[in-house]
């Protein structure tokens, strides 16, 4: 029996350490979460997940040499602005490739292994911008560009059929003396997102600023070249909730001004989960036992829940939980709490108390 109990554990940690090699990302999502005693249950469909999920492998990427000339010129760069070394006198590695022009004001960096791509080509004009795209016109842009990076938008996440974009405008306001101010568009971004099987990743996208005249003065591509695993079976609701339970989970951290609220997770005996929503890990963490950030090298997917935690019958909160969602992802067990517990905003009983105020 107990050599049977010493194969087990010895096969899951070779799974979660030696098979992986790393940490796994979800340990630094958010804050530990950890109550003893606590009763954990489910409000959702219990088909609401699909069967299996896959890991992916990062692998080196690529950019293909039409993407690469066309980059060049959405910048204006030409060879003669390569540099072999940046602005702290390093060499640049040779599978890379960097720009600058206009004193160094102007840079394009393309590292294909990493799969990242920086253009940055400001407009220092400090006159009142014409010619900025609406929503609808960068959209259009955006799409069209696209297309010249070779990005494949078979993992670009949609809606109804059509690309789902992020939009950040932005604003410049003058005030001219003995007149009334003038507030103009004086940027827009668009942004894509990727998902792999039908899932987002997160700091996964293609993002590009439009200025004055619809020039770009910023694109920015977090691309990694993957190669899936195999199929990983999906947790049921009672295996995610024991390890909920074991403290593998983590709590968002949620600061908000005044109306938030700060919780300890000794303080919640239950919480309802009435929410998930799945997504890939997709960004370098910081390690402690490595002392630094780590590149990540594997994209794993894990579960955002929306519970409620019921502190007492009549003090509930919403609070989200990361959660692992296959043994194949698996966070550590972590049960220490800070200090000062998670914060939440808004909080139901902060609403309260000022509903009572007035």
């Amino acid at each position: 029996m107990k050599q049977n109990l010493f194969i087990a554990l010895l096969v899951q940690f070779l799974l979660t350490t030696v098979l992986f090699g790393e940490e796994i990302p979800l340990d630094y999502i958010g804050h530990p979460f950890y109550s003893p005693n606590l009763i954990v249950e489910w409000k959702l469909a219990t088909n609401s997940l699909p069967a299996t999920l896959r890991i992916f492998k990062i692998i080196d990427g690529s950019f293909s040499q039409t993407a690469i000339s066309n980059l060049m010129r959405l910048g204006g760069f030409s060879e003669t602005n390569r540099v072999r070394t940046d602005s702290r006198g390093d060499k640049i590695p040779d599978n890379e490739l960097c720009f600058r022009n206009f004193n160094d004001r102007h840079f394009l960096s393309i590292a294909p292994a990493n799969g990242t791509v920086d253009l940055y080509t400001p407009d220092f004009s400090t006159a009142m911008p014409e010619g900025v795209p609406d929503q609808t016109r960068g959209i259009d842009l955006a799409t069209d560009i696209l297309k010249q990076l070779d990005i494949p938008t078979d993992q670009l996440i949609k809606t109804n059929g059509h690309f789902k974009t992020w939009c950040y405008p932005g604003e410049m306001t003058m005030y001219p003396k003995g007149a009334e101010p003038i507030t103009r568009r004086s940027s827009m971004g668009i942004e894509f997102r990727r998902m792999l099987d039908g899932i987002p990743c997160t700091v996964e996208d293609v993002h590009i600023d439009f200025e004055r005249n619809e020039k770009i003065t910023q694109l920015q591509i977090r691309w990694h070249g993957v190669k899936p695993s195999k199929p990983y079976p999906i947790a049921s609701f009672d295996q995610m909730a024991d390890w909920i339970k074991e403290g593998r989970a983590r709590v968002n951290d949620l600061e908000g001004p005044i109306g938030g609220r700060f919780l300890q997770p000794a303080g919640i005996k239950k919480i309802t989960v009435t929410g998930i929503s799945l997504y890939y890990t997709g960004s370098s963490h910081f390690s402690a036992r490595a002392g630094d950030d780590v590149p990540m090298s594997r994209m794993y997917p894990y579960g955002v829940l929306q519970a409620d935690a019921e502190l007492s019958p009549d003090d509930h909160e919403t609070i989200w939980l990361f959660c692992p969602i296959t043994k194949g992802a698996l966070s550590s067990v972590s049960r220490k709490s800070d200090e000062y517990g998670f914060g939440i905003y808004p909080s139901n009983l902060e609403e309260k108390r000022r509903q009572n105020a007035n």
